[in-house]
């Protein structure tokens, strides 16, 4: 190439070489996001599409990967850990992110087809390359699983294809710098390949966005503890947690030792079955998060549930689900939000204080001044906010008191992994309480829900920390009671607000017209605006 001609020839290139390149991404307008990210992914469009020399094409997309990486970061608050259905510029917000992730891949699938086909310097980034596509498939898929869309399944045989590729170059194992997504500044194609799968063997679709994001950050420390096998080992039980695949769009799934064939590949869990087992262990006993080397957003309980179920997933298998039916409900009756579900299970009573009188409001005051009463038609409109919270969702099907269910077009209400609910299958039948446990918003748009109920019929019982007395503002808050079922050996609960309780933490609860202390003993399900408590 002559040093006076410039390496990469495409008129709507912002740059012409990485030095270029470099300027122009420092000089992108930070103070607006989204409009970098429109200039961003508009040059690596033209950039893989261009007449450009191998080596310094990927040169720059190594500088615009640091620029992406602060750019998605910024923006990603707008569409991580939000209510379904996003709102429209949100959505905007996402496939911005998403398209960026599929440019990127598309561009490093080209250098690293170039660098399959060149000798030299070129040939030597083959490696860096493929864990980069790797990286950015993963992404993809990370993007969908954070805002629970389905992804299509040729992202899995990409996948697939791209580390048996690997394998046969005898680069999967190759050390690569990786400064962005490694605790330690490297990685491999193997390692990336890992924490993809892995990672969406986790059941993404029952996560919140921040139990997701925890368990990103544990592969990220502990990725080199997984390793990769043609067949099982000695010390691997005979039904093995997880199996690829290589000839089928799908992720890990449990297999047989004696089923495993060429075209699979066994991902061996041990070392990191006893990571995970020690902090279990110690976070029992008590311990700090922090000490044990855990990422440090997270409470020590949830931190505790979360690697118990990651364990169970990855380490022990997921064990079979029970086939799905489709019940006689054509649509059952569902409600948000604890004071609206304390009128539908109290029969149309809204909540109030239970140790003061309440004030009448100006239209109660006249009733009574002139018909001596409170007349039915204002009794009506001061619940009309209540009424309109019901809602029809259509039943997709059920399965051992888990319901999925479609939610409707003209909901009003934002929807997300662990919301308390309350659901009836009738007009006349009773409410009972449950937990929004996962969501799919399906290709033709449909958002589904799956309602895990909780078992017994709900009862009203306000409650509030037992400290609030000694406030000025000692306000109760709702709360419900769970009755206890001796025959399958369900203990009594309470449903309370979120973060009231604590173990350990005293608690009141107003009943039979006097108030009545407790202390939380455990807490058996920390949802989104809910937690579910035993107490003593």
């Amino acid at each position: 190439m002559s040093v006076t001609q410039s390496p990469i020839r495409n008129a709507a290139l912002p740059f012409s070489d990485a030095r270029s390149c470099r300027e122009w991404l420092n000089a992108l307008p930070l103070t607006n996001i989204p409009q970098a990210q429109t200039l961003v992914l508009d040059a690596v469009k033209q950039l893989t599409g261009s007449e450009a020399d191998p080596l310094e094409r990927l040169k720059c997309l190594e500088l615009i990967r640091d620029k992406v990486w602060f750019l998605q970061g910024e923006q990603r608050a707008r569409w991580f850990g939000k209510s379904l259905p996003l709102s429209a510029n949100d959505t905007d917000a996402w496939r911005t992110a998403r398209s960026l992730l599929e440019e990127l891949e598309a561009g490093y699938r080209t250098a690293a087809a170039s660098a399959g086909a060149a000798a030299g310097e070129m040939a030597s980034h083959r490696a860096l390359a493929v864990q980069r596509v790797m990286r950015y498939l993963g992404g993809h898929m990370l993007a969908h699983a954070l805002v629970y869309r389905r992804f299509d399944p040729q992202l899995w045989t990409r996948l697939h294809n791209d580390y048996r590729e690997a394998e046969r170059a005898g680069i999967a194992e190759e050390r690569v710098k990786d400064s962005l997504e490694s605790d330690d500044g490297t990685s491999s194609i193997a390692e990336a390949y890992v924490h993809v799968v892995i990672l969406q063997a986790a059941y993404l679709s029952e996560m919140t966005a921040p139990q997701i994001e925890f368990a990103a950050k544990l592969l990220r420390m502990w990725a080199r503890k997984i390793v990769m096998r043609p067949k099982a080992i000695d010390g691997m039980p005979p039904s093995l947690p997880l199996t690829v695949d290589f000839d089928k769009p799908i992720g890990a799934r449990p297999l047989a030792a004696t089923d495993v064939r060429d075209n699979h590949r066994v991902i061996d869990v041990m070392e990191l079955s006893k990571s995970i087992r020690r902090r279990i262990h110690a976070l029992q006993q008590e311990e700090d998060p922090a000490t044990l080397g855990l990422p440090t957003d997270i409470s020590p309980g949830d931190a505790l549930e979360q690697l118990k179920r990651l364990h169970k997933l990855w380490c022990e298998g997921a064990p079979p689900r029970p086939p799905a039916k489709v019940p006689n409900e054509k649509a059952v009756g569902i409600v948000f939000g604890f004071n609206e579900i304390h009128f539908y299970v109290t029969g149309g009573k809204p909540f109030e204080q239970p140790d003061k009188k309440r004030e009448l409001t100006r239209q109660e005051k006249q009733d009574m001044e002139v018909f001596g009463r409170v007349t039915e038609r204002t009794q009506s409109m001061m619940v009309s906010d209540y009424s309109s919270a019901l809602e029809s969702w259509g039943v997709v099907d059920e399965m051992m008191g888990a319901w999925r269910l479609q939610r409707p077009a003209t909901s009003s209400r934002g929807i997300m992994i662990g919301r308390l609910v309350a659901m009836r299958m009738g007009d006349a039948a009773p409410f009972f309480l449950g937990r929004v446990s996962a969501l799919a918003q399906e290709t033709d748009g449909r958002l589904i829900a799956t309602v895990t109920l909780f078992m017994g019929k709900p009862t009203a019982v306000p409650v509030r920390a037992s400290d609030a007395r000694n406030r000025a503002n000692a306000h109760w808050a709702v709360g419900f009671h769970l009755p206890g079922l001796e025959k399958v050996k369900i203990a009594p609960s309470i449903v309370v607000p979120t973060s009231l309780a604590q173990r350990g933490r005293g608690i009141e609860l107003w009943e039979g017209g006097e108030r009545k202390e407790s202390t939380v003993y455990e807490v058996l399900d920390r949802g989104t605006d809910f937690d579910r408590i035993s107490i003593f």
